[in-house]
């Protein structure tokens, strides 16, 4: 029968468990947990969460989320500051599945694939911009990478002059969605990286819209798709909703994938042989000849060295939800209107599923051991209806920029035997204190004129198919009319109402 007293985790009076959250947000989950069992209470400042956590809980959340949990009234205020009444994020059942197969194709594995010799070129054109021997905080300069990856290729439009901003719009409304901030409008800071966002997708808009969906015969990409949901069903998927959709997949990489490469940059450099055995791989990558999906393949060490990173450092160590429904959980009775926290992460750290869960061990993974595929131990993209849908495009990305960053650069730590230090909100990530310093560098960044244009099946927007033009044209004259359909970083010209 179901008790009606649930333990509470410590807090301080007043602002509850926020400082310990703060400290180190899994640390504290764990505890709270193995002190606690799978239910307990907590306070963050003045909102009350009831915590569920542990195997138990993972499969509770797969199995009965959609039936007992709901994500609106978490996303709603996140979706409120883009102006939109619904989101992915925020929907559930029949809507939620809509919005799902509507995005499935951009943010997809295959998708991803296509477009990995893209993800390269710009990864290697920023990191020909790293400084020799002066350090340079790790995180933001993935961020870079990254979200021009993400812009360029699934967006149409390279994000990199907005890059600053959209870093502090996302995050000042991700804390704002935690911790209520009702003077956050009010901040000049904050309007202008708000204006700057609005002006980022007037633009994605404009390269989509009249002529420009022709698309000189590329295939449709994500901000397609969304028009087309939007043409074919107004009353579904309306014009106010359109930003935060559209800029979805700048916010999604923006600290998930980044995050990702940041954290497990660090753990390689403090394993070096873990570093030799994943860079022998990214050679072989980015000199072979062989299709994408072949290569990608044959990365097993630098798999499982990402399947590790997201283990030891998941960025999504809890998902927020409200009770839909009453139920019992654990001898407990959880009513309707509770608001949740599920920690999936928790089981990352118990001894029981990951032994010695403190090291960073890859061949966790190997066939032998494949301590990841007990059933809801490990959930680095979270689990249920809701889990993260493009989790293969990102498995892609953080192949492909770390394989590109260890071809071609040697990195150091900036301070030899640097013991990482993390944010935690909104999201956990390493601070600024993690630098690096390129020793040297291994690849050779080709210029452009030297370089035949990348193309993926179909070509993506105004990428010109095989090197027919350039052999017709010549190479100056070539990158001239390539710059008038290429990305930014490649000379793409961006239009601007």
């Amino acid at each position: 029968m179901a008790t009606s007293t649930i333990p509470f985790a410590r807090g301080l009076p007043g602002i509850g468990s926020v400082i310990d959250m703060a400290r180190d947000t899994r640390a504290f989950l764990t505890d709270s947990y193995l002190e606690h069992g799978p239910v307990f209470g907590m306070r963050l400042l003045n909102r009350h969460y009831t915590v569920l956590a542990g195997v138990e809980a993972n499969r509770f959340l797969a199995r009965e989320g959609t039936r007992h949990f709901r994500s609106f009234e978490f996303w709603s205020g996140f979706n409120a500051w883009f102006g939109a009444a619904r989101s992915t994020l925020s929907a559930d059942g029949a809507e939620h599945a809509a919005f799902r197969r509507a995005l499935k194709r951009g943010y997809s594995r295959e998708y991803a694939v296509e477009r990995m010799d893209g993800m390269i070129d710009i990864a290697r054109q920023e990191i020909a911009a790293w400084p020799l021997t002066r350090p340079m905080p790790a995180a933001p300069a993935l961020q870079r990478i990254v979200t021009d990856q993400v812009g360029t290729l699934v967006g149409g439009v390279s994000p990199r002059a907005y890059n600053d901003d959209l870093v502090r719009y996302v995050h000042a409304v991700l804390s704002a969605t935690l911790v209520p901030s009702p003077h956050l409008r009010w901040s000049p800071r904050f309007r202008r990286a708000s204006a700057r966002v609005d002006r980022l997708y007037r633009e994605v808009i404009e390269c989509h819209s009249g002529s420009m969906r022709e698309r000189h015969g590329a295939e449709p990409d994500l901000i397609d798709d969304l028009l087309d949901l939007h043409e074919a069903d107004p009353r579904f998927f309306p014009e106010a909703d359109l930003k935060l959709a559209a800029l979805g997949p700048f916010v999604a990489a923006l600290d998930t994938v980044a995050g990702t490469c940041a954290f497990m940059l660090y753990a390689l450099l403090r394993h070096p042989d873990v570093l030799e055995r994943v860079r022998e791989e990214a050679d072989d990558l980015l000199t072979g000849s062989a299709p994408a999906a072949e290569r990608l393949r044959q990365m097993d060490t630098l798999h499982r060295a990402a399947l590790e990173t997201m283990r030891m450092y998941p960025v999504t160590p809890l998902l927020i939800r409200t009770a839909a429904n009453s139920f019992e959980f654990a001898g407990h009775r959880i009513p309707a209107g509770e608001r949740m926290m599920i920690a999936t992460a928790v089981p990352h750290y118990l001894p029981e599923y990951f032994p010695e869960p403190e090291r960073f061990d890859i061949d966790r993974y190997g066939p032998e051991r494949a301590e990841h595929k007990k059933p809801y131990v490990y959930a680095p993209f979270g689990l249920g209806s809701h889990r993260c849908l493009g989790n293969g495009f990102a498995e892609v990305q953080i192949a492909a920029t770390m394989a590109t960053i260890l071809h071609e650069v040697d990195l150091d730590l900036d301070r030899a035997g640097y013991n990482l230090k993390t944010t935690q909100f909104p999201m956990p990530a390493p601070d600024e204190s993690f630098k690096v310093r390129v020793r040297g560098r291994r690849g050779a960044v080709q210029p452009l004129a030297e370089r035949k244009p990348w193309s993926a099946a179909g070509g993506a927007r105004g990428v010109l198919a095989g090197g027919a033009l350039w052999g017709a044209l010549g190479a100056e004259a070539a990158r001239e009319a390539f710059r008038s359909f290429t990305p930014a970083h490649l000379g793409r010209r961006t239009f601007i109402r």
